[in-house]
């Protein structure tokens, strides 16, 4: 890695690490007043977890050290039903305190080491996004009150209301592109951070690894950069200690020696595609159903597809890893990547085919605020649909239906899709369904579901505004944006409800 790679990571680590510790002195602060609450254990290990990723890739060995020491006090309480007491959550503080000193002497030794006399050191500057979402927020109203004057211009063409209009909608165009672009970043900052990374986790388990990167210089909102790092981390650290196999395995297999690690990065249509592909020893879907039958999450007869194998690896806390180490078998993992990921309408995949690999597709939104999403009637109602999460529309036939465990199921090609009636979620009461209707299909967390509508109205660029939980709504209506036509519709949110 050049010095000029290696000082603007060490900027990075030095960022992301004082705000995760932060956020973690402040968990440590509200679970003294919630001992009973076990989420506060997940978010800090959480936490803990990401730093000692950064770190090791960054070969801090001591700090790697002690974050993993911290990590092994925590499970303690974690992996058990006790309380914690008010002296062992001190004491976790000052794990936290001591972590803080020893990242601040790892990055100033590396300062130190890194600049010479007269040298213009690189400086990495982070911009408050409160701020960038204020803009963006002006951005909805003024978007907003265009429509309403455009639908006041539409009455007459060569009124001066019109021209106004006209003219308006150019600037508005202009501010929004401009604003947009400011809140992108290049997948490159966090890419690039995954070689180095890799290199350590393959040293430290013995594996020979190449990575091969590419589509870094595709932008992504920066709320959405900010929120792809863990989950990325987590999969190459899955992907290097599970996925690939030693040498002498490979070659017993007939594989070359040093596994390869792909990552490649895509534009389709609204949506930025992450693939993160090992060529390993794929996933072992028997070991996994085997494990889900003895927890009782899966029943005994029935077998995984890819889809519902992501759905149980990702449930909070399954593992099968038999012993805990450095890199993994914490129970941390793939629970992590689907919240972080929810948490900016990005939806997940896998496929993995056994003795050749696993691909986990990663499908991001390119900007958040302003989304490009499909508008669905119900009756008269209107709800809008991210296209991120959008396959695919088919016609619905009820003859095609079929019961399945008590589930509508649709076939689909060669896949049976469960069937969501939007009429029944979203409780609506009015006129009769039409004798027509289109299924949505939608994937999320590696399941497709049909969602049926009334009738799709067509695409359009929808300014979301959050809207207050009020008692009796639903946790699938995240917003709410102002159709072209003046109506109102809601913002589903499609993760939710798969």
């Amino acid at each position: 890695m050049s010095d000029a790679r290696r000082a603007k990571y060490v900027a990075l680590f030095a960022a992301e690490s004082r705000s995760l510790l932060a956020g973690g002195r402040h968990t440590v602060a509200v679970w003294r007043d919630a001992p009973d609450e076990r989420s506060h254990a997940e978010e800090l290990f959480r936490v803990l977890h990401t730093i000692k990723g950064m770190s090791a890739s960054l070969d801090f060995e001591a700090l790697t050290t002690l974050v993993h020491e911290a990590e092994t006090t925590l499970e303690a309480v974690r992996a058990s039903s006790r309380t914690p007491t008010v002296a062992w959550l001190r004491d976790l503080e000052r794990a936290l305190d001591e972590i803080s000193v020893a990242a601040e002497d790892a990055i100033t030794h590396e300062e130190a080491g890194a600049t010479n006399p007269g040298q213009r050191r690189n400086t990495v500057v982070r911009v408050d996004t409160a701020r960038l979402d204020a803009l963006l927020e002006d951005l909805g109203a003024l978007v907003t009150a265009r429509q309403e004057l455009e639908r006041h211009a539409a009455a007459d063409s060569l009124s001066p209301v019109a021209r106004s209009a006209e003219a308006m909608s150019r600037r508005l165009d202009a501010l929004q592109s401009r604003i947009l672009h400011v809140r992108l970043a290049p997948l490159s900052e966090v890419l690039e951070r995954i070689p180095p990374m890799v290199r350590d986790l393959a040293r430290h388990l013995g594996r020979e690894v190449t990575v091969d990167i590419a589509g870094g210089e595709l932008e992504v909102d920066r709320a959405i950069l900010a929120q792809l790092l863990e989950p990325l981390m987590h999969l190459v650290r899955n992907a290097v200690d599970h996925g690939l196999e030693t040498p002498k395995d490979r070659k017993a297999s007939g594989k070359r020696p040093a596994g390869r690690l792909t990552i490649r990065a895509r534009q389709e249509r609204e949506s930025v595609i992450v693939e993160l592909a090992d060529d390993g020893r794929g996933i072992d879907r028997e070991a996994i159903a085997a494990k889900a039958r003895q927890q009782g999450i899966l029943e005994a007869d029935a077998t995984l597809s890819d889809e519902g194998l992501l759905a149980v690896l990702a449930r909070p806390g399954f593992t099968t890893a038999g012993s805990v180490s450095n890199v993994s078998g914490r129970g941390v993992g793939l629970d992590v990547v689907v919240a972080r990921l929810h948490e900016v309408g990005a939806a997940l995949s896998l496929t993995t085919v056994p003795g050749h690999g696993s691909v986990f597709q990663l499908r991001l939104p390119t900007r958040l605020g302003i989304v490009r999403a499909l508008v669905t009637a119900i009756g008269e109602e209107r709800y809008v649909v991210p296209l991120t999460h959008v396959t695919e529309l088919v016609a619905w036939e009820p003859a095609a239906v079929r019961q399945d465990g008590g589930r509508s199921m649709m076939a689909l090609r060669d896949e049976l899709v469960p069937v969501l009636d939007l009429r029944r979620l979203l409780q609506y009461r009015g006129t009769e369904a039409p004798a027509q209707r289109p299924a949505v299909i939608v994937a999320a967390h590696g399941q497709h579901i049909a969602l049926l509508a009334d009738q799709v109205e067509g695409q359009i660029d929808a300014v979301v505004q959050p809207i207050d939980r009020a008692l009796g709504i639903p946790r699938w209506i995240t917003g709410a944006t102002v159709l072209d036509t003046g109506r109102p519709a809601m913002m589903l949110d499609v993760a939710a409800v798969v």
